[in-house]
């Protein structure tokens, strides 16, 4: 009758893809259940003391004692025995949610590009000096499992004077230290030739899954197969599909709207890169809510264009806006891309609007 329930449930629920049964106090029942649906179902059983149980509960002794009692008539400390996980609970919540993570969403091995730096179309020094970093933490071995420039150098519109080298390491803590000399002197060789933003992260954060949106599709594209620096054997990442993505873009949209507005309040000649970074940061995340997949910011910001009720003004290619921003000559390009974020928060308050 329980398999029925959770059948009938899965019939009328067709995109859930993880159901959970809590509390299983039937030792019988739960054992039975295990037969009929084999590797599908995965018995988890919490494990923690009777002291550490009544801490946490905030009732007396007495009380925890009775409740036992009547879990243990039913056969549920017999459960620990079917259970294909055993997990120690007396430790924090984040400790335990990345366990379950793990096992709701095991990683699995990713078959990753390793590019050079001189294809990324980076300019000599910069691929130079990106070579070298790569040489430097691929000799702290395998406590660096990962090194890779996201965004615009893997998606082949990286503009000099302009853009960003977003960099992705992920390393065992341990390693973090020598991480960070090696960055000390990526940038001393770059020389303000570009600036450097570097997203640490350890194999651990990432297998629990506690990813920000943007990590969440740095993931995704190098799964695509942009390029990596460098991978170590064996890694292990987690999967990130595009429905992902569409609720990661529900949830970092709020803050890139606000930024923007705020941007917008201040905006002059000083400001017209982040404003317009963030207008295309928008569009994009705009577009994944319509599963609409673009790259390159003149692609993004022409789609976007052409979303219901929004009609973005024309906005200078991002070739003329990266050679005014070069040439100190912001202002030429800085009303045209104002306007369009004017447009995109006006549509968007409407949008919104009780």
């Amino acid at each position: 009758m329980l398999l029925g329930e959770l059948n009938r449930f899965a019939d009328a629920h067709v995109d859930t893809q993880l159901v959970t049964i809590e509390s299983v106090h039937d030792d019988a029942s739960i054992a039975e259940l295990k037969q009929l649906m084999g590797e599908k179902l995965q018995v988890v059983y919490l494990d923690a003391s009777f002291a550490v149980r009544v801490e946490r509960s905030g009732t007396p002794a007495q009380a925890v004692a009775a409740k036992d009692e009547v879990k243990m008539s039913r056969g549920a400390h017999q459960v620990a025995t079917l259970a294909d996980h055993v997990i120690d609970n007396t430790g924090s919540v984040a400790a335990l949610r990345a366990r379950l993570r793990r096992i709701a969403t095991p990683p699995a091995a990713t078959a990753l590009r390793v590019a050079t730096p001189y294809g990324l179309g980076l300019p000599a020094a910069v691929a130079s000096a990106t070579a070298d970093f790569t040489d430097a933490v691929r000799a702290y071995g395998p406590d660096v499992r990962l090194a890779a420039l996201t965004g615009s150098p893997g998606e082949g519109n990286w503009v000099a004077g302009w853009s960003d080298l977003d960099l992705l390491v992920i390393a065992e803590h341990q390693a973090i230290g020598h991480v960070h000399q090696a960055l000390q002197q990526y940038r001393t060789s770059l020389n303000d030739a570009a600036p450097l933003g570097p997203t640490l992260i350890t194999p651990g954060e990432l297998t629990a899954r506690r990813l920000t949106p943007r990590l969440a599709f740095a993931l995704h594209q190098l799964q695509q197969g942009s390029p990596v620096l460098h991978a170590a054997p064996g890694l292990d990442l987690p999967t990130i599909s595009r429905d992902e993505l569409a609720l990661a873009a529900v949830r970092e949209l709020p803050q890139v709207m606000l930024t923007m507005r705020r941007l917008r309040a201040d905006a002059g000649p000083t400001t017209l890169r982040q404003l317009y970074k963030h207008l295309v940061l928008a569009c994009r995340l705009l577009l994944r809510e319509h599963n609409q997949w673009e790259t390159g910011p003149d692609r993004i910001i022409a789609a976007a264009s052409h979303m219901p009720g929004l009609a973005v003004p024309t906005v200078p290619s991002l070739a003329e806006i990266a050679a005014a921003w070069r040439d100190d000559e912001a202002e030429l390009v800085l009303k045209p891309v104002t306007a369009a974020v004017d447009q995109l928060l006006t549509w968007y308050a409407a949008q919104l609007a009780a």
